[in-house]
């Protein structure tokens, strides 16, 4: 007959075997006769919560416990049973009584760290998964967890030791490989993921955050048609996966496949309507395609469910540049309102200044923070002065937000006594070097645009920090003493309305690099037998409904005449046919149209010379596409408001010596385009000799501006 002893362990036997029927059925058999037995109660509660079912657990455990509290493992797997039901901290209890038991109980510390997760107690949970891989050698998910709590800590060169220590510990985790790659996109290390999350498909092929992550990889590492097809398959694979549609849409939209990344992202919101980023990157598409009330609806949909998306902020900011009447006004209350949210919770932590004591003998340490330092408009306008600005006493430290890298970067790196690549650290660290590096002073070259890193700036790790080149408005930020400028974008009395002390510099704020293979500009197209043409550069976020009004009329007053309008977003076919109806709505037929998009920078010079006159957008005109007409001997209408952003073609204008392109109404623009266009010989002057003019003058002279910058700098560290 057999004995309590051998029925406990053949159900054992069932129980370590996965027959959790049978393991059951032989605790019962024990607990009919010996309704207190410990052992058997536990054992019985654990396989209730291998089933599924942690209420019936917790009352045998808890059972067993009042039969014999002295075992350890009966408190850890009360706790498994609780933490099922929702009550953490109760489990977080249960799992320390095991402990107290046993203290090198390495599951124990494990669970606790679980339970302590669920609490949100991320750094106890990161302490207990350290004291179980501790205990416990070769311990792959307590390293496991413990990479993930960091990097829900924002700690993420650990998190990545951790992830590193758990593949060590079992090379075949492919969770942490996916886990590990997604830590490497979010510290910009693309290429580095994209190996981990391919370790992982081997691993599981139908991985579908492994194949979703891939695609956000590929991207990164501009794939883009690669990209799509990893999204395609991760929803192949999980169709109701938000997330896949969401890195669709991201591919798409860098195909400038605008229409069908609209629908990709708003496949997404529908499968997660709580997914912020899908409503955000909806947002940006619109933007792009000029859909100003659109973007902002998204966007403001988007803060609504995170408010914490410090960069959708910096996007709304942004938009309010594009709207018809802004006012200087108007756009400092958008940028402070970013940093009322992002800004002001950081600045407890702000290093306290140290006096400063002038000492015009040693070099003056400037840092610029840039992710554009390379063929950028950013990179364009500021890489002559840079190059320049060692010869009057700056040492420059370049922090690097970038991966890409061109002719341009290897000029900024020659003159840099030292360039640190960071685009794979947080904000935190970031702000950290910077500090350590004692700088005087700190340029932004981004501000609110794509790779800005305002988070850093916002923490203050230098004393002085200065908004240049790459933003189109003051920044908002308690935390930026100075905005550079000149007199043309802020003029006197216009003060008031920047959160920065304004540094106006000689000429204009930027010293323009040009293309180095643009072609030769040629005479004007209506001197070769063509028709007047008119043309715009701009993005189509620019394009208002005055603006088009403005359009439509001086085409009625050139008869014949054409306009060319030539921009990314237009190579999506659908969005290039919404613009042809808005167009015609707005009274300009589209057999006077030509639609162009993206093309090289050679070309996109060579389509600049198509033109006859370009014409300026407003409130929110034109910089690089002004600075590249005017390369080509075009000259550029433009209407200039009060803000910065509005005024670009003016200050370019103004420096270059070009007269008779600014107006002071829609009106007036009008008749300064006609005029040019009547006009074949200036028009043929212009192009003959503005160029030369360009190239001698201050508009590209980067020595003037760098000594003109060194000394306000030098200045601003004396007087702050």
């Amino acid at each position: 007959m057999a004995t309590i002893k051998d029925v406990l362990a053949a159900a054992l036997a069932h129980h370590q075997a996965g027959r959790l029927a049978q393991a059951a059925a032989g605790y019962q058999a024990i607990l009919d006769t010996l309704p207190n037995h410990p052992d058997a109660l536990h054992l019985l509660g654990v396989v209730y919560l291998q089933a599924g079912h942690p209420a019936e657990a917790e009352s045998r455990i808890r059972a067993a416990l009042r039969a014999d509290a002295t075992v350890a493992d009966y408190h850890d797997n009360l706790g498994s049973a609780l933490r099922a039901l929702e009550r953490a901290a109760e489990a977080a209890d249960a799992h320390r009584a095991a402990i107290r038991l046993r203290p090198a109980f390495a599951q124990a510390h494990y669970n606790l760290g679980n339970a302590l997760d669920r609490l949100g107690r991320l750094e106890e949970a990161a302490d207990a998964y350290r004291q179980a891989a501790a205990l416990r050698p070769g311990y792959a998910r307590a390293r496991f967890n413990l990479g993930n709590t960091l990097t829900a800590l924002g700690r993420l060169a650990e998190a990545d030791d951790a992830f590193r220590a758990a593949l060590a510990d079992d090379p075949g985790f492919g969770e942490a490989h996916a886990n590990r790659a997604s830590l490497m996109l979010q510290r910009g290390r693309a290429a580095e993921a994209e190996r981990a999350l391919r370790r992982a498909l081997a691993l599981r092929p139908d991985h579908a955050t492994a194949l979703a992550n891939l695609s956000a990889a590929l991207l990164a590492l501009d794939a883009p048609a690669d990209a799509e097809r990893a999204a395609r398959r991760a929803e192949h694979v999980r169709p109701d996966f938000a997330e896949a549609a969401l890195r669709r849409g991201d591919a798409l939209q860098k195909r400038i496949r605008l229409a069908e990344a609209a629908r990709a992202y708003a496949r997404a919101a529908a499968l997660c309507p709580d997914l912020a980023e899908a409503y955000a990157n909806l947002a940006l598409v619109r933007q792009t395609q000029g859909d100003l009330d659109a973007a902002e609806a998204g966007y403001r949909r988007a803060l609504a469910l995170r408010p914490d998306l410090a960069e959708v902020r910096s996007n709304l900011a942004y938009l309010a540049l594009f709207r018809p009447g802004v006012t200087l006004a108007r756009v400092l209350e958008a940028h402070r309102g970013w940093d009322a949210v992002h800004g002001a919770p950081l600045r407890a932590a702000w290093a306290p200044r140290a006096p400063a004591v002038r000492d015009d003998s040693r070099p003056l340490r400037v840092g610029i923070l840039s992710g554009d330092f390379r063929r950028h408009p950013a990179g364009q306008f500021a890489v002559r002065a840079v190059e320049a600005m060692p010869d009057f006493g700056v040492e420059l430290t370049l922090y690097a937000n970038q991966l890409e890298a061109d002719d341009l970067t290897d000029r900024f790196r020659a003159a840099a006594a030292r360039w640190v690549p960071v685009a794979d650290r947080t904000d935190a660290e970031l702000a950290t070097l910077i500090r350590n590096d004692r700088l005087d002073a700190l340029i932004d070259l981004a501000g609110h645009n794509a790779r800005g890193r305002l988070g850093v700036f916002a923490r203050k790790p230098a004393p002085v920090q200065v908004a240049w080149s790459g933003y189109m408005a003051t920044t908002g930020l308690a935390a930026m003493d100075a905005l550079v400028a000149d007199a043309h974008h802020v003029p006197e009395g216009a003060e008031r309305f920047y959160g920065e002390r304004v540094l106006r510099m000689p000429g204009a704020f930027i010293a323009y690099d040009p293309p180095p293979d643009a072609p030769e500009p040629g005479p004007p197209p209506c001197l070769t037998g063509q028709p007047v043409t008119f043309g715009a550069f701009n993005i189509l976020t620019k394009l208002t409904d005055e603006v088009l009004a403005t359009w439509a009329a001086l085409l009625a007053r050139v008869p014949e005449s054409r306009l060319l309008l030539k921009t990314k977003a237009l190579s999506c076919p659908e969005t290039a046919a919404q613009w042809r109806g808005r167009l015609a709505a707005a009274g300009i037929a589209p057999e006077r149209l030509i639609l162009a998009g993206a093309t090289g920078s050679r070309e996109h010079m060579g389509w600049c010379a198509r033109v006859d006159v370009a014409l300026d957008p407003f409130p929110f005109a034109g910089s690089t596409t002004t600075l590249e007409t005017l390369w080509m001997g075009v000259p550029v209408v433009t209407l200039p408001g009060e803000t910065f952003s509005s005024r670009h073609s003016l200050a370019f204008l103004s420096v270059a010596g070009v007269e008779g392109c600014v107006a002071r109404d829609p009106a007036e623009y009008v008749d300064r385009a006609a005029g040019w266009a009547a006009d074949p010989a200036r028009l043929a002057e212009l192009r003959r000799t503005l160029r030369p003019r360009m190239a001698a003058g201050p508009l590209c002279d980067g020595r003037r501006l760098a000594e003109a910058l060194a000394s306000s700098l030098r200045d601003l560290t004396q007087s702050l």
